[in-house]
């Protein structure tokens, strides 16, 4: 059975009598009538599915009521726990509307990760949302899930971004800007990446999927020296809860960040104008303005957002290791041309 086979035209799908099986490796396995069914939901479905290496255990118990199972293989990524997880709470959320005692459920095991990052409890809790973990031994007695709303239903690939997923955005923003009203505003804000300037006891614990160190700028020392001349104000991420750093970013005004993460703060100052100086790294670029399908870039919710890409180089320290893997460490080639381009954002 093809998961995608099973959802309606809003993206929603529902299975009776089901078996959730913990995470592993980058599909998650649902087990009906002692078959093994992989919900996924990319465009390599055809590939990462092949292989079921999964044992089933007997279930022990039966799970009456009905149940809705989060799509659980984005959230270790701060980027894509927004972009891709926002979807299916949007529709649960429509659903417990119908039915109000519908249960969130969420996988024990995260992705490449030892357990969810902050961010996906917070995450919950700021939309109000209870939940449990899905528990391998029960009996389900039916279980909702859906698509992410920013894939294509039949293919997996990308598609611009569903509207019920910029109401969410918008909703988060006004639940952070009423809880967390007190945290520090600055008009111009650099997103940092300079771990060694905010030593974290464990990275992975507190950042998720966490690519800073492989992919650090080496540099960065220097560019920061050169945006605090300027006024731009270094703030680390990963020092506030996703509360708090949404109404804080959601108040600044202007906004440098590199590629990757630090990408999904530009959401929340939807609606908002916002100019952003984005930094491509070598093999991964920074979104345009003008990209037809991703999710800083949909009117007319982001059109306030003035993406402006830096066009100088960015390149590898080691140019070999860096064609085998984008992970790897870079720098801004020229400071001076850095320093002009900050004097124009």
């Amino acid at each position: 059975m093809n998961i995608r086979d099973t959802l309606d035209q809003n993206g929603i799908g529902s299975l009776d009598n089901l078996q959730i099986l913990p995470l592993e490796g980058k599909v998650e396995w649902f087990v009906k009538d002692k078959k093994i069914i992989a919900y996924h939901l990319g465009k390599n479905y055809s590939v990462l599915t092949k292989k079921i290496s999964q044992h089933i255990p007997e279930t022990t118990q039966d799970a009456k009521g009905l149940y809705f199972y989060w799509y659980t293989f984005p959230l270790m990524n701060y980027y894509h726990c927004i972009n891709d997880g926002l979807g299916p709470l949007a529709n649960y959320l429509e659903l417990k509307k119908q039915y109000p005692n519908l249960q969130l459920l969420l996988n024990p095991n995260g992705r490449k990760v030892s357990k969810h990052p902050p961010f996906v409890l917070e995450l919950l809790e700021l939309l109000n949302i209870d939940w449990q973990y899905s528990n391998v031994n029960c009996n389900y007695e039916k279980v909702f899930y859906s698509c992410t709303l920013v894939n294509d239903l039949r293919t997996g690939k990308r598609c611009k971004p569903h509207a019920k997923i910029y109401d969410l955005i918008q909703r988060l923003v006004r639940t952070s800007r009423k809880r967390f009203p007190d945290v520090p505003r600055h008009q111009k804000i650099y997103l940092s990446r300079r771990a060694h300037a905010n030593p974290l006891k464990d990275r992975k614990q507190t950042i998720g999927e966490d690519n800073t160190l492989k992919r650090g700028i080496t540099n960065e020392d220097d560019m920061v020296e050169i945006m605090t001349r300027h006024g731009w104000k270094e703030v680390f991420g990963e020092n506030y809860s996703l509360g708090e750093k949404i109404s804080m970013f959601s108040h600044m005004e202007k906004y440098i960040s590199t590629a990757g993460a630090g990408v999904t703060n530009i959401l929340w100052r939807i609606n908002q104008n916002l100019i952003t100086g984005g930094i491509h790294s070598p093999g991964f670029p920074f979104p345009s303005d003008t990209h037809n399908r991703h999710i800083v870039a949909q009117a007319p919710w982001m059109q306030n957002c003035n993406i402006n890409i830096y066009p100088g180089a960015v390149v590898f320290e080691d140019p070999i290791a860096g064609a085998r893997d984008y992970n790897s460490p870079w720098k801004v080639n020229n400071l001076v041309a850095f320093k002009n381009w900050i004097k124009t954002l």
